[in-house]
């Protein structure tokens, strides 16, 4: 029974996110991912012509 005690008073303590902060979350995420998603297309497409040139 002490241990669901100390849980519940330890989970009280947690500050739970907004919704506003869960949408810039969200948006920096989709941003971040997006523009590591095009640099990493860029490299590939380069390393491609590359090697076909070589090959």
């Amino acid at each position: 029974m002490d241990y669901i005690k100390a849980a519940k008073n330890e989970l009280d303590k947690v500050i739970f996110p907004t919704s506003t902060e869960i949408k810039q979350s969200f948006i920096s995420v989709v941003v971040v991912v997006t523009v590591v998603t095009l640099f990493l297309s860029l490299v590939d497409l380069i390393m491609s012509g590359i090697l076909k040139a070589v090959l």
